[in-house]
């Protein structure tokens, strides 16, 4: 089957959020991962957003028999976000992000290699979000990047504002609840993938801090 009609099938698998017949479907071919890349490129953004959910279940699938081959995806990822590998993969931060929420025993292994890409353009939005997602998972390795995820609290972007308040949430950044309260009466509007749901959602980034206290507020009652 070619690309084209592999895409095919793999859209209506992602419209329909289905992962029993995307797994299937990525043990039935010799490389799940070309396919699901190029459908982060996809012009909708619903798409990509489902491609780069699919990827991290494609992969926790992988881990099971062969961790190996996920920190080779990982590397290839890393170095796709280098001028000197000729072509980005827009999309790596978040793709990274998926595969350390969906295989956490990884996460010390490559949390210290993110911060970097923070104020690395084009990987911004996504560096700060696959942050957020895996300190959902495993907040301690992220700890020592609250300097850098306060400062980006600032930051011209909304949504990288609010993905770090969302990021020193996860992580439980108690002593910040000040810097992000800032935020509370910001009402800029922020779209994002919201994994509960497996809708691409708008909230106000107000909305966003709001549940980044709530957040730390968990985490501490949870310590």
């Amino acid at each position: 089957m070619g690309m084209r009609a592999q895409k095919t099938e793999v859209g209506a698998f992602l419209r329909d959020r289905d992962r029993t017949a995307l797994l299937e479907w990525a043990k039935s071919v010799r490389n799940p991962f070309r396919v699901l890349v190029s459908m982060t490129y996809d012009d909708n953004e619903f798409v990509r957003w489902r491609a780069i959910e699919a990827i991290g279940w494609v992969v926790a699938a992988y881990a099971e028999y062969d961790l190996d081959k996920v920190r080779d995806m990982l590397r290839r990822l890393l170095w796709q976000m280098n001028d000197e590998s000729g072509g980005l993969t827009w999309h790596s931060p978040e793709l990274i992000g998926e595969i350390l929420v969906n295989v956490p025993t990884l996460i010390p292994e490559y949390a210290d290699l993110l911060p970097s890409y923070l104020v690395e353009e084009p990987f911004e939005r996504g560096t700060h979000f696959a942050v957020y997602r895996a300190a959902l998972v495993d907040p301690k390795p992220f700890r020592n990047i609250i300097p850098k995820l306060v400062k980006s609290l600032d930051d011209p972007d909304p949504t990288i504002r609010a993905y770090s308040a969302l990021a020193l949430g996860a992580i439980g950044a108690k002593s910040h609840r000040a810097d992000i309260e800032r935020l509370l009466d910001d009402q800029s509007l922020v779209n994002y993938y919201d994994f509960a749901c497996g809708e691409i959602v708008s909230k106000q980034v107000s909305e966003l801090a709001q549940g980044a206290l709530d957040m730390v507020n968990t985490r501490e009652s949870a310590a």
